[in-house]
């Protein structure tokens, strides 16, 4: 039988799982990812790996960043184009197979982007299109692409985009959830600086999606909206000049803790001064060995540097053991960053909000650094962080600029802190002792905040663990809006009930 008629026969399937009361919905059925990984065998047989081969080995493990995602899918598919996508998405949906998306890898919540073996893994890892338009002004990205590729490639050109600031991290995951850069007091979001998608739509239709076409709706959608719409084949970023920038990384010890809160807090206030300027405030801890090491990722795009922007971060108001901040090319800097995101270990995420207040600095990092200390010592090889990272009223009013996102952070309460806490660990018999005191410290916090009127209300979805309520700390007319634009392009729920993994706005 050819695959036409494989996938005709199997629309016998589809309309006996099409019920009342939701017709438009669907489910998967028993065995069938069998059935499609026969059908994508048959037709892209060198894009299709079964377990016990190397391919399948390199999908399923080593293009991970959290041990915690590795896991066994039915079959692994290869896609090298949007047509190839296309019949991909018509295979899973008239199969009713269930399947998983991987972009870089990185988000750590199981699930999320692998699958177990009732499901299939499509791996963007050959949709690594990268291709600068002749005037430069914007360059076409395959979400198979890290950061670091996406730096590498525009470095001899001496142009960036606003893009993560982690090199291993990759272009889909950040871009749909908004995407915090070092450029962002300048250009917003990373997705608000998206010109147009290349999306594959449920029903296998792939259509490019902009500001002003016909796809419109789904173009705001998707600027922090997640994966609920289409699967992206192709990010078209601004370019712009930025040959070399000052950026670096300077640690402190732990007897400089109050001073590097203080120096926090003021970057915090008045770091929208200079919109050029940005930093990565980390609190990191080694309880195992009772160390806790205080670091700030500089960075300034300019090939001059500001004498007085990172002047709290210096003599002699904080000593440095360590400080690497240097004029270079973006691109050399994130690649001498990857060693501190290594694989294989086991991670998770927590996100917070805060306005920008030194009380709230302080009750966030007593509460966490006291809570690590007394219940995590006996974790081995934990490593754990938090991170402060400063939203300035610029980098909101920016995405306001570029025709507003479906975050719709409140710009009034300006400026925030939006904090990620992370842990790092080894042993999987300690899965449960991290995941009880991530839950429970981060209530404490929150609580706390609450109490104080220091919270905020945007939850970051790049930052968070499963089960924080992203898409309700939007504004309600902005998720009003997300739940419209999902039902238009996919009525069906294909990239809702098919695709488990990842925040869904139908579920907010």
């Amino acid at each position: 039988m050819s695959t036409l008629s494989t996938l005709a026969a199997l629309l016998l399937v589809v309309q006996t799982a099409f019920t009342a009361p939701t017709e438009t919905s669907v489910s998967s059925v028993f065995g069938s990812e069998k059935v499609a990984c026969s059908i994508f065998k048959q037709k892209y047989p060198d894009h299709t790996f079964y377990p016990n081969t190397a391919g399948y080995t390199y999908e399923t493990q080593s293009q991970y960043w959290s041990a915690r995602q590795f896991s066994l899918p039915a079959c692994v598919f290869v896609p090298s184009s949007a047509t190839q996508v296309s019949f991909a998405i018509t295979t899973l949906t008239l199969t009713l197979s269930k399947f998983a998306i991987r972009g870089g890898g990185h988000m750590p919540v199981p699930g999320y982007n692998n699958i177990d073996s009732n499901g299939i893994l499509l791996s963007t890892s050959n949709l690594s299109t990268l291709a600068l338009s002749k005037d430069q002004a914007t360059v076409s990205i395959g979400p198979g692409n890290r950061w670091r590729n996406v730096y590498a490639y525009l470095q001899p050109y001496g142009l960036a985009v606003a893009g993560g600031r982690v090199g291993s991290v990759g272009v889909p995951g950040l871009l749909l959830g908004g995407g915090i850069s070092f450029y962002s007091n300048q250009y917003g979001f990373a997705s608000n600086n998206v010109v147009k998608y290349e999306c594959v739509l449920a029903s296998g239709i792939i259509i490019e999606a902009t500001a002003r076409n016909a796809y419109s709706d789904l173009f705001w959608a998707l600027k922090g909206g997640g994966n609920s719409f289409c699967i992206v084949t192709r990010f078209d970023l601004k370019a712009f000049k930025s040959p070399k920038v000052w950026v670096g990384m300077a640690q402190y010890d732990q007897s400089q803790s109050a001073n590097y809160l203080d120096a926090v807090y003021t970057f915090g206030k008045y770091g929208a001064l200079d919109s050029k300027a940005a930093i990565i405030p980390t609190v990191v801890m080694l309880p195992g060995i009772n160390t806790t090491i205080y670091v700030t990722a500089k960075f300034y795009d300019s090939e001059t540097s500001s004498p007085t922007v990172f002047e709290n971060f210096t003599a002699p108001n904080l000593v440095s053991f360590s400080d690497s901040f240097a004029l270079q090319p973006l691109s050399t800097y994130i690649d001498s960053t990857d060693v501190l995101q290594p694989l294989g270990l086991r991670q998770e995420f927590r996100v917070m909000s805060s306005i920008v207040s030194r009380d709230a600095i302080g009750l966030i990092h007593d509460t966490y650094t006291s809570a690590v200390s007394a219940k995590l010592s006996g974790v081995a090889n934990l490593t754990t962080t938090i991170t402060f990272q400063p939203i300035t009223k610029e980098f909101i009013q920016q995405g306001i600029n570029a025709g507003g996102n479906p975050q719709g952070v409140d710009i009034s309460k300006a400026p925030y802190f939006w904090m990620d806490e992370s842990w790092s660990w080894t042993r999987e018999e300690d899965d449960e002792t991290i995941l009880n005191f991530a839950d429970s410290v981060t209530a404490d916090i929150n609580k706390q905040l609450q109490a104080k009127g220091l919270a905020g209300t945007y939850l970051y979805m790049n930052d968070a663990g499963k089960g924080q309520p992203i898409f309700q700390s939007y504004p309600a007319k902005n998720l009003e809006r997300l739940k419209e634009v999902r039902e238009k392009y996919d009525p069906s729920r294909i990239y809702t009930n098919l695709t488990p993994g990842g925040w869904k706005v139908l579920q907010a």
